[in-house]
């Protein structure tokens, strides 16, 4: 994928910037991409993985399954493409 800013792909990434990718890897199987445009500032993508993890991933209330339909539901109100 062209970006107009230097990223870090996953298979370059190294220190903090790693961990994140590698934890991201574990969430999803895959690194989203949108994960990677922000490879550019991973003293601020490594609080958002966290978020995610925390918010997406660990089951609290609600298990994950739930947690992605409810998402995936808001984001067809909200006619968002992503």
């Amino acid at each position: 994928m062209s970006y107009f800013l230097k990223v870090t792909e996953p298979e370059h990434g190294s220190g903090q910037l790693q961990k994140s990718y590698e934890m991201l890897q574990t969430m999803f199987q895959l690194i989203p991409k949108v994960f990677v445009a922000q490879s550019i500032r991973p003293d601020l993508l490594a609080p958002i993985v966290q978020y995610v993890n925390r918010l997406m991933v660990e089951t609290h209330a609600l298990p994950r399954r739930t947690k992605e339909l409810i998402a995936a539901y808001v984001s067809k109100l909200n006619a968002c493409a992503y």
